[in-house]
């Protein structure tokens, strides 16, 4: 009988960059959630905290950062960002 409940309901796995990015990924809005939460760190680390901390944590964030570009330019080049259909 739980198996009939499992059969109808879609699978909601967490498994996969899809828990990420969503069902309907585009490179676009993955660069612009990097971009923002990015921008949305340095200037919370740069306003609140003081010189030496604030100059590492910012440097933390713009590595982490890169590296999150590059992660999306290789998924982009690797086909999984959908391409918008032309009409």
């Amino acid at each position: 009988m739980s198996n009939d409940l499992a059969d109808e309901q879609p699978d909601r796995s967490l498994s996969g960059i899809e828990f990420l990015t969503g069902e309907d990924p585009s490179a676009g809005s993955f660069l612009l959630v990097v971009g923002i939460v990015t921008c949305v760190f340095i200037a919370a680390f740069q306003f609140t905290l003081p010189e030496p901390i604030s100059t590492v944590l910012t440097s933390l964030v713009v590595v982490l950062a890169v590296i999150s570009f590059l992660m999306g330019a290789i998924l982009d080049a690797l086909g999984y960002f959908d391409v918008p259909d032309s009409k």
